[in-house]
């Protein structure tokens, strides 16, 4: 009977097959993190485009404030409309 090695079987060595898995669970780990990341950044910034700021409009008299349906408060005509893309 001959004796044959049991550390190496086939052609992949258990070496190699280790770092195969270990090189795709490094790069598979570091692509979920980008993605969360990019994912978590990209919603950040919209939510924070979208929220509205009141915004006071200079010249305006208070009846023709109130008449567009603004709000007149502290002697002046305030706006709840606004946003920062506007």
């Amino acid at each position: 009977m001959r004796y044959r090695s049991y550390g190496r079987q086939g052609k992949y060595s258990l070496i190699a097959a280790v770092k195969f898995v270990s090189f795709t669970f490094f790069f598979g780990t570091l692509i979920c993190g980008g993605f969360y990341t990019g994912s978590f950044m990209i919603s950040y910034v919209t939510s924070s485009l979208n929220t509205i700021h009141p915004t006071s409009i200079p010249g305006i008299k208070q009846d023709k404030c109130l008449s567009t349906g603004k709000v007149w408060r502290d002697d002046k005509c305030w706006d709840y409309q606004h946003n920062p893309t506007f």
